[in-house]
């Protein structure tokens, strides 16, 4: 495939922050979008309203082998971005059976549920958690060194991606993608979280932020994963999609304050390390940039400063759902 025009697409975690943002653009792209959300609701998805008569959404657990297997016959997608997911790595260590049945059990439920289907492309999506505490840059042959529940289950979802493909031949592909933000990401993340409590006016503990990471802007991510859905020949790769380029927590909290004026100051040190914290992570992305032809479009200014005037847009309607 050369493009995704007409394609039936499967996102399976498509009413997520990032999911929401691949929706819209394979809703651009003119592709059949179906959804999957283990949100069994009689209210549409918030982050896809604006799409709502051009998508189909489908109602499942991604554990539910079952409903699964409902989904594959109902939708027979071409290509598949597998985005669904036990997410967050701090509630990981209290929720291990969760994580597992979400991450190992739901990847393994719907990769054998569409194996009969004739599908052409499936992306499951990995994490930059899934190396550790191994020296950085991380270059995608590296031996890794999960050191979370969150990226031990990943790993082991990736795992198995890579077993079915070896032993049967079906087109997977493996990408491992690097920290996003953007518009409407969650305040219980870094970087929206910092720009909330600047409008508010509210302190910020933070710790004393040496730890380093990456940040991509998420439609620079998105068009990253569209073109390892288009790309031929790289079934079986395991592919970062990341900028390459980290900065520090008191780096990253100071640089977003400075854009807003300095309405507050950071309290460094307030809170304590997190135990086994990864001190740097960023990622060596050759591959995506040979195999894929990607690199992000945005710097992390230009990406902050479009993610600032989001928020503080959002922040002003007291009926957002970011407001508390």
């Amino acid at each position: 495939m050369d493009t995704l025009r007409n394609a039936s697409v499967l996102v399976t975690g498509g009413a997520g922050f990032i999911g929401a943002h691949l929706v819209h653009r394979l809703v651009d792209e003119e592709a059949d979008v179906h959804v999957l959300t283990s949100e069994v609701s009689s209210l549409f998805p918030g982050r896809l309203l604006d799409f709502k008569d051009k998508i189909t959404i489908h109602e499942g657990n991604v554990v539910d082998r079952s409903a699964m297997d409902s989904v594959a016959r109902n939708v027979k997608p071409q290509v598949i971005f597998h985005m669904a997911a036990f997410t967050h790595v701090g509630k990981s260590w209290t929720r291990v059976d969760e994580c597992i049945q979400t991450n190992v059990q739901g990847t393994v439920s719907l990769l054998e549920a569409l194996h009969d289907v004739g599908y052409e492309r499936f992306l499951n999506f990995g994490t930059s958690e899934i190396y550790g505490d191994i020296p950085a840059p991380f270059r995608e042959d590296a031996i890794v060194n999960p050191i979370s529940p969150y990226a031990v289950s990943k790993y082991g979802a990736e795992r198995f991606c890579r077993m079915f493909h070896r032993s049967y031949g079906w087109p997977l592909v493996m990408l491992r993608p690097f920290n996003a933000y953007g518009p409407g990401q969650t305040p219980d993340r870094v970087i929206p979280e910092i720009i909330a409590r600047a409008v508010r006016v509210q302190e910020l503990a933070m710790t004393q932020g040496r730890q380093t990471r990456e940040f991509n802007y998420v439609t620079d991510l998105v068009d990253g994963f569209v073109r390892a859905a288009v790309t031929p020949g790289i079934e079986g790769e395991v592919i970062n999609i990341g900028c390459g380029e980290d900065i520090s927590m008191r780096d990253l909290a100071t640089t977003i304050l400075d854009l807003m004026g300095n309405p507050i100051t950071p309290k460094f040190g307030a809170l304590p390390e997190r135990p086994a914290e990864i001190m740097e992570m960023r990622c060596d992305n050759t591959k995506a940039k040979t195999l894929l032809g990607w690199k992000p479009a945005h710097t992390m200014a230009e990406g902050l400063a479009e993610t600032i005037e989001w928020y503080r847009a959002e922040l002003a309607g007291p009926r957002s759902p970011f407001n508390p």
